[in-house]
């Protein structure tokens, strides 16, 4: 039986994987109002608030990012908050149905990226060695000196590029609890045991498998390295100094913080991790993350055989990630070094360098989904630079 002190905690993460936070469809406001107003003053840095300006007065042009935005607020896709930002600025902005400024919208994925942002910091501190760390030391059933123990050989590298080995279902297509790992970890109550528990099948790095479970295993290295937990050491290096607000993100029954999902945050916060990418790690006169992990965790990694389109946790290469099937938007117009967070049910921070933009989209995707490239296409054509 689940202790009962648990259970709102896994209800509410079953609710979160099966039909997101919420089930009311968004209702589209007038266009226009959905188009930012003001003038440009200058660069400066969001801790105490964003500032938003008319396209133009950032190189856009605003009839062609409305069409971008009533694309996004069509009803079908349960879009529930959308904001645009370009050198800084927020040129377009909506909220829809009851989804408010002040509200908080599930991660889902985008969490991934978070904790890969982490991994990073405690890396630079000096807190952990490197990517090459091996996480059998974190892990006393994992034998490091069994050759014939594959988990041995799992590093941090392979635990943020899904390229671990472990046994693992997760297949999103029929949310079946009998057999997608990630919902029935979620119904365990203690994610990380369940995942360390998994058998290797596979030689570490040989194989890419999409795995919620594999991030998971970063919480207990976090923990272990910094001597606080994931949250505690996020607050501390990340969302205090980004002036982020009240952030919730969920932990296990034993403690351990959901490192592959479970993150609540407002649309502008999510904003501001993005504009710290952007940024390569800088915020005002500190460097959050070091610009070399911000440039080594977004590309992909050669020593590993893994999918071209993922980092370290963080979705690359998106010409390619998001090249669809017949009929799907050409993904010749977006930048090859975009690159994007992403969650189940429409979840997405996207950075451009190379445009200076940051869209972040939140949802509430049911049957029919957005086409991203074509959200970014009509982005990218607003761009008059």
């Amino acid at each position: 039986m689940i202790k009962n002190r648990y259970a709102g905690l896994i209800l509410a993460l079953l609710v979160v994987f099966i039909i997101g936070c919420s089930t009311t469809t968004p209702v589209a406001a007038p266009l226009e109002s959905y188009i930012a107003k003001g003038t440009n003053s200058g660069p400066y840095w969001p801790t105490k608030g964003w500032k938003s300006c008319d396209p133009e007065a950032v190189g856009m042009d605003s009839q062609r990012l409305a069409l971008a935005m009533e694309y996004a607020a069509t009803p079908e896709f349960n879009t529930e908050g959308i904001a645009i930002i370009k050198n800084g600025y927020i040129v377009a902005e909506a909220y829809l149905g009851e989804f408010k400024p002040d509200s908080q919208h599930i991660s889902n994925s985008m969490a991934k990226s978070f904790s890969s942002a982490l991994i990073g910091i405690a890396i630079d501190k000096g807190l952990i060695s490197g990517v090459d760390e091996k996480l059998c030391r974190y892990y006393e059933t994992w034998d490091c000196d069994n050759p014939d123990d594959l988990r041995s050989r799992i590093t941090l590298r392979h635990a943020m590029t899904l390229t671990t080995g472990l046994e693992w279902h997760e297949d999103w297509s029929t949310w079946d609890l009998k057999t997608n790992d990630a919902l029935k970890m979620a119904v365990s109550g203690q994610f990380m045991e369940y995942v360390s528990s998994r058998a290797g099948l596979h030689e570490p790095g040989s194989q890419f498998l999409y795995s919620t479970g594999d991030p998971m295993l970063l919480s207990k290295v976090i923990q272990d390295a910094t001597g606080m937990t994931v949250f505690e050491f996020a607050k501390q290096q990340l969302f205090e100094p980004l002036n982020m607000g009240e952030i919730v993100w969920a932990k296990d029954e034993d403690g351990y913080t959901a490192t592959s999902h479970g993150m609540y945050a407002t649309l502008r916060d999510y904003a501001k991790f993005g504009f710290l990418f952007l940024n390569k790690g800088r915020w005002e006169d500190r460097q959050i993350v070091s610009e070399k992990w911000v440039a080594q965790s977004t590309q992909t990694d050669p020593s590993v055989n893994m999918w071209k389109a993922y980092g370290y946790l963080w979705h690359v290469n998106l010409p390619f990630r998001l090249k669809g099937k017949d009929g799907a938007t050409d993904t010749d117009a977006i930048p090859a070094d975009g690159y994007m967070a992403e969650g189940v049910q429409g979840q997405h921070i996207i950075i451009i360098p190379s445009k200076h933009l940051v869209i972040v989209k939140l949802a509430n995707e049911k049957k029919t989904k957005i086409d991203l490239a074509k959200l970014i296409t009509l982005v990218i054509n607003a761009d008059k630079g």
